[in-house]
């Protein structure tokens, strides 16, 4: 068993027309969006996300994306006035 770490975006959904105040969560390389009331909340959601993701990778045999180096994708998502938060999420395969 190994242990894939993949960095995640994570924003307040503060645009105007659309403010839920939830806080939503993007695993860039495998495409899982998600979302929760807390930063906390779209932690635990996207984690259970890439966890069910990669066992159903496995049980079906399927190849599973690998993770982008953290710099990277924390560069691509901090350019200009706007931040987001970038952290990691863990699941293993």
């Amino acid at each position: 068993m190994r242990e894939l770490v993949y960095p995640a975006v994570i924003y307040k959904d503060d645009e105007e027309g659309t403010n839920t105040g939830w806080y939503t969560i993007h695993v860039v390389d495998v495409g899982i969006v998600t979302e929760g009331e807390t930063v906390e909340d779209a932690y635990v959601r996207a984690k259970e996300y890439l966890c069910a993701m990669v066992d159903c990778a496995i049980k079906f045999d399927c190849d599973i994306e690998s993770p982008t180096d953290f710099d990277k994708i924390y560069a691509q998502y901090n350019k200009g006035k706007k931040k987001h938060i970038v952290l990691l999420v863990d699941a293993l395969a």
